[in-house]
C-alpha cells in the first residue's frame, strides 16, 4: 500500500516537472480568469467549458503570483492532482474501508487522469470537491438519529460548489442524491429524503443565472457539435479506462459488474430468505423484529454506493450524449474518479470477519486488482508521464529572433493563436485562418461570423501579398495543403449545413487552408521547415504538436 501511494505521489510530480507550457485549452482559461474585471469574466464565459468556480480560485491564485508565471500556474495544478489522492483515502475512511487499495490503483496510476487532471482546468477541482460531496451525504444517513445541522450545511456548501465547478459535476450529484435517498427511504426517514432533495433542487437552482448564457451559446454551438452516440463514447472513455494498459478496460468492467452484480444478488438471496420462512413465524414477531426484516438485504453502506454508481453512468453518459461534443479523454476523468471510489466501497466496505467468511471475497478481489495494476501499469505510467501538452511555447522561442517588425506570423488554425499569444512577445504580426481580432478565448461566435462571411479569405491573402512584396517574411505555424494552381478550391456556401449536426467548422477549416496554402504555393519564392526542438527529446500530446515553417519572396 505504501509502495502504491509513494508511487502515485511520485507520478504526479514526474509530470509536472516535465508537461511544459500552456495548451490553448489551459490557456484559454489562463486569460479568462485574469481579464481585468469579473464582468468581463462573466460576460465572456461562454467561451470555456466551466462555470465561475475554477476561474475564481485562478483568479486569486494568479493574482498572489503572478498571471504569467507559468511555474505557479503548474504548482496549483499539481497541488489539486495531490488532493484528489488524498480524497481517496477520506472517501475510504469516510465509509469504513481501511486503505484506499482500488482507488489509488485505479486511479493513481493512470496517466489520462493525472495529465488532465493536474491540467490547468477545472476537471482536478472538480474531481476533488465530488469525492468530498459523495462523503458528505453518506454522512447525512450514516447516523440513527435525523442528520445535525451541520452535516446537512457541510454536504449543501459541497454540493453547490461541485457544480459551480464542473457541469458534470450535476449529473453526478443526481447519483449521490439517489444513493442518499434510497439508505433513506429503505429506512424510512423521511425527513432526511427531504433534505437530500432540497440540496439537490437548491445546486440545479444555482445554474439558473448561466441559462442567457447558455442561450448565446446556440448561435454557435453547432461548430463544435458532433454525433456522438453510445458506440462513439464507450470508445472514448476506453482510452481512460485502458490506460495505460488495455487489460484496464476489463479490469472496470468486471468491477462495475461483480460490484453491482453482488449487491442486486444479496438482494435476491434475502427476498427469496424472506419468502421461504413460513407466514405464522414473521406474524408472531415483535414490530422492532419485523421492521429489521424490512430492512434485509445489503448493508445500506453497500447501497448507497451501488446506487449512486449505477445512476452515474447513467446520467454521466446520457448527458454527453445530449451535449454531442466531439469528446476527447479529459470529458471522462471526473466520472472515473467517481466510479473508483464507489467500487473501493463495495469491495471494502462493512466489517471485517475475524475468520474466513464470504465477504473475504470481494476484500480479496480489490487486493489482487490493486496488485496486478500495480505490476502492469507503474512502470507504463511512469514512461509516460515525461509528456508535453505543447510545442507552441517552444515555437514562440524560435519566433522571438527571427520574426522582426514588417513580417506576418500565419497560424493555419485560429485557436492555436491563444497560447501563441501568451508566449510570443515579439514585434511581427499574427494572422490566423480564419481571421479573427480576439485571440484571448476561444471565440466561436466571431470564426461563426467568418462562415457567415463571403471571401472571408481575402483580407488574409491581401496581407500575405502585401509582405511578402515588401521583402519581409511569413512565418506559418502549423500545417497547411498546397495544391496546383489548377486545383479546384471546395469553398462551402454561406448557408452550408452538415446534414447531421447542421454547420460544421471542419469543412470550412478545411476550406480556408486549402485557399492559402493554393495561395503561397503559386506566389511565394522560397520556403524552408525551422527545426522547433523540445527538450530532452520528450514527447508532444498529439493535439497540440506544430511544425514551423518560412516562406519569402514574391512571383
Amino acid at each position: 500500500m505504501l509502495l502504491l501511494a509513494l508511487l502515485a505521489i511520485a507520478l504526479h510530480l514526474r509530470f509536472v516537472s516535465h508537461v511544459g507550457g500552456l495548451w490553448r485549452d489551459e490557456a484559454n482559461s489562463a486569460n479568462l480568469a485574469t481579464l481585468p474585471s469579473l464582468g468581463e469574466i462573466w460576460h465572456l464565459l461562454d467561451y470555456d467549458s466551466f462555470p465561475i468556480l475554477f476561474f475564481a480560485v485562478l483568479r486569486t491564485w494568479s493574482g498572489v503570483f503572478g498571471p504569467n508565471n507559468d511555474a505557479a500556474l503548474r504548482a496549483l495544478g499539481c497541488i489539486m492532482g495531490l488532493g484528489v489522492l488524498w480524497t481517496l483515502w477520506f472517501n475510504a475512511r469516510t465509509f469504513g474501508v481501511r486503505w484506499p487499495v482500488l482507488s489509488l490503483a485505479l486511479i493513481g496510476l493512470n496517466p489520462m487522469v493525472i495529465r488532465y487532471g493536474d491540467s490547468m482546468r477545472a476537471y482536478g477541482l472538480g474531481m476533488l470537491l465530488i469525492v468530498l460531496t459523495f462523503c458528505s451525504f453518506w454522512r447525512l444517513v450514516n447516523t440513527e438519529s435525523p442528520p445535525s445541522r451541520r452535516r446537512i450545511l457541510v454536504a449543501t456548501a459541497l454540493a453547490l460548489l461541485s457544480v459551480q465547478c464542473v457541469y458534470y459535476n450535476a449529473t453526478l450529484l443526481l447519483a449521490i442524491v439517489a444513493g442518499t435517498a434510497a439508505v433513506a427511504l429503505r429506512a424510512r426517514a423521511w425527513r432526511t429524503v427531504g433534505i437530500v432533495l432540497a440540496i439537490g433542487i437548491l445546486a440545479a437552482a444555482s445554474y439558473l443565472p448561466y441559462l442567457p448564457m447558455m442561450r448565446r451559446m446556440q448561435e454557435w454551438n453547432s461548430l463544435v457539435s458532433f454525433p456522438a452516440d453510445l458506440p462513439w463514447l464507450w470508445r472514448r472513455i476506453c482510452e481512460v479506462i485502458g490506460s495505460p494498459d488495455p487489460l484496464g478496460v476489463w479490469l472496470w468492467v468486471g468491477l462495475v459488474f461483480a460490484g453491482l452484480g453482488m449487491v442486486a444478488g444479496m438482494f435476491i438471496w434475502n427476498s427469496r430468505r424472506r419468502v421461504a420462512r413460513p407466514r405464522s413465524s414473521v406474524e408472531d414477531e415483535p414490530t422492532v423484529t419485523q421492521v429489521s426484516i424490512v430492512r434485509t438485504g445489503p448493508p445500506d453502506v453497500l447501497l448507497f454506493a451501488a446506487v449512486a454508481l449505477m445512476v452515474g453512468v447513467v446520467a454521466y453518459a446520457g448527458f454527453l450524449r445530449a451535449l454531442n461534443y466531439y469528446t476527447q479523454p479529459w470529458y471522462y476523468i471526473t466520472l472515473v474518479v467517481f466510479a473508483a471510489c464507489a467500487l473501493d466501497v463495495l469491495f471494502g466496505a462493512g466489517p471485517s470477519p475475524a475468520k474466513f467468511h464470504v465477504s473475504l471475497v470481494p476484500r480479496s478481489v480489490r487486493l489482487a486488482v490493486a496488485l496486478l495494476l500495480l505490476c502492469l501499469a507503474g512502470l507504463p505510467a511512469w514512461n509516460e508521464m515525461p509528456t508535453r501538452h505543447t510545442n507552441i511555447d517552444l515555437v514562440a522561442t524560435q519566433l522571438r529572433p527571427l520574426a522582426t517588425k514588417g513580417d506576418l506570423i500565419l497560424v493555419s488554425q485560429w485557436s492555436y493563436a491563444i497560447p501563441l499569444c501568451r508566449y510570443y512577445r515579439g514585434r511581427a504580426e499574427i494572422v490566423t485562418l480564419p481571421p479573427i481580432a480576439d485571440h484571448r478565448v476561444h471565440r466561436y461566435d466571431l470564426v461563426f461570423q467568418q462562415m457567415m462571411t463571403t471571401n472571408s479569405m481575402q483580407p488574409v491573402l491581401s496581407r500575405l501579398e502585401e509582405v511578402l512584396r515588401s521583402g519581409h517574411h511569413v512565418f506559418m505555424m502549423g500545417r497547411l495543403p498546397f495544391p496546383e494552381a489548377n486545383a479546384s478550391i471546395p469553398i462551402p456556401p454561406s448557408d452550408y449545413r452538415d446534414p447531421k449536426v447542421g454547420y460544421f467548422g471542419a469543412a470550412y477549416y478545411w476550406a480556408w487552408q486549402f485557399q492559402v496554402g493554393q495561395f503561397l504555393r503559386a506566389h511565394t519564392v522560397g520556403t524552408g521547415r525551422i527545426a522547433v526542438p523540445v527538450p530532452g527529446k520528450a514527447r508532444v500530446q498529439e493535439f497540440e504538436i506544430l511544425e514551423l515553417s518560412l516562406f519569402e519572396g514574391w512571383r
